[in-house]
């Protein structure tokens, strides 16, 4: 059974880091770069993230964390018992630059199986949240998505880079749908998806912080969200994501198998 007063306190947790965020854009902050220009971490991603840990460490102290900002001392290396997956500011790019079009991401596993997933869209004020077996919700208020029949009667959702450069065979997506869009938040995108707003959300790779949330709001509302190749995600790991449901999700994998197998065939011709 769902613990549902960690569900009460985990919602509580949400609008507090939330408003502590939103009060962030009155101040100058300290931004670092990660990899490069535009792969940027700031003072806020660490104290959400430290928030949190410091919050479930004081509950739920025999429960592991998986953050994106590595603030837990006990890197997880297997995922039974409970798993908590935190992306405290989801699309920092979009935070620093725009300070809107962010969100914060986080999920709750049982042995490498979903079973809750919070997604906050910090600007607008929604808080998405789904329990397996319950359904999803936004601001309390159960979520009923457009309905979406197939890929070509809609439009999909991704990094504009993979498009234009047909990584993952992306373009067969593309080139089969009403055109693309690109939030630069896998937050945003996973929400227009659970929303019907657009049909699938497609990434080549994207790290278990950017997945574990969205993962359990599709299985909580009974979308898909697999690899490409129809595998189960792994918390452990970097993954390329399909999100959609049933129907979109099952013609997304045939298109990208399609385009694969052509493109194998040319290869060798």
């Amino acid at each position: 059974m769902f613990d549902y007063q960690m569900h009460s306190r985990i919602l509580v947790w949400m609008e507090t880091a939330a408003e502590e965020l939103r009060r962030s854009h009155q101040r100058d902050l300290k931004i670092e770069e990660k990899k490069n220009a535009a792969d940027l971490v700031t003072e806020m991603d660490k104290a959400t993230e430290t928030f949190f840990v410091q919050k479930i460490r004081e509950h739920y102290p025999e429960h592991q964390i998986i953050g994106e900002e590595g603030i837990n001392d006990a890197p997880v290396t297997d995922v039974s018992g409970t798993v908590w997956v935190i992306d405290p500011i989801d699309g920092t790019l979009n935070f620093v630059k725009q300070k809107k079009n962010f969100g914060i991401m986080l999920a709750i596993f049982e042995d490498g199986l979903p079973k809750a997933g919070y997604i906050y869209d910090v600007t607008s004020h929604d808080l998405y949240y789904g329990i397996v077996g319950v359904g999803v919700f936004r601001n309390h208020q159960i979520l009923e998505p457009f309905k979406i029949q197939t890929i070509s009667e809609a439009l999909i959702v991704g990094n504009i880079g993979m498009f234009a450069t047909n990584r993952g065979n992306s373009l067969a997506l593309l080139t089969q749908s009403l055109g693309a869009r690109a939030y630069g938040a896998a937050a945003l995108e996973i929400i227009s998806v659970l929303k019907g707003e657009v049909a699938v959300y497609y990434s080549c790779g994207l790290q278990p912080w950017d997945f574990a949330a969205g993962w359990a709001l599709c299985e909580a509302l009974g979308f898909k969200a697999t690899t490409p190749d129809n595998q189960t995600l792994n918390l452990l790991k970097r993954c390329p994501v399909v999100f959609g449901n049933p129907l979109v999700h099952a013609e997304a994998l045939q298109l990208l198998k399609e385009t694969k197998e052509i493109g194998e065939i040319n290869e060798n011709s």
